[in-house]
């Protein structure tokens, strides 16, 4: 059995954007946000500034989106679901513009995955719906059907959420 220092995708990440590999690095960063260390907040953030200034500067749409998306979601694992959901907007907005129709759908995916956690439901709902309409687009049957399975679930959930809140009103029931 092999084991992998947990951090080993996180350095190599790193070693690959001194060397001016981006693609890899972005690659290897993806890896990466399975072992984040919650301790090291910092320096994820920061190692993740450099690369989006790096695409910014350069010009490099297609890798700053995914930078962009690489933030929201290491935001989205320390919890920060405000800024998280600030990048992968960000994101979303210049997957958009080049036309990438899958990117644009696993964005909507981390987008949902955000909005639900701060309870957007109404936004969480909408964001699903239109990854599933890029997906059926796409032919891409296997995901349409699986988000298919989380807009049940979810519809489920706020239905009985409204339930529940018409009862404890109707009843007086959150007075106590």
């Amino acid at each position: 059995m092999v084991t992998t220092d947990k951090n080993e995708f996180f350095e190599k990440s790193k070693t690959f954007f001194e060397s001016n590999d981006l693609i890899n690095s972005l690659e290897s960063y993806e890896k990466a946000i399975s072992y984040i260390n919650r301790k090291d907040k910092a320096s994820y953030i920061q190692f993740l500034n450099k690369i989006l200034d790096h695409c910014k500067t350069n010009n490099l749409k297609e890798e700053e989106a995914i930078a962009l998306r690489h933030l929201g979601r290491t935001y989205s694992v320390f919890k920060q679901y405000v800024e998280s959901l600030k990048y992968h907007e960000q994101s979303l907005k210049i997957q958009r513009k080049l036309g990438n129709q899958i990117d644009v759908a696993e964005g909507l995916l981390f987008l949902a995955e955000d909005l639900e956690v701060s309870g957007n439901y109404e936004g969480t709902l909408r964001a699903y719906r239109d990854a599933t309409e890029i997906f059926r687009e796409l032919g891409k049957l296997k995901q349409t059907k699986d988000i298919q399975k989380q807009i049940k679930r979810l519809e489920s959930f706020t239905k009985e959420m409204v339930e529940d809140e018409y009862y404890l009103k109707k009843y007086n029931a959150d007075k106590y």
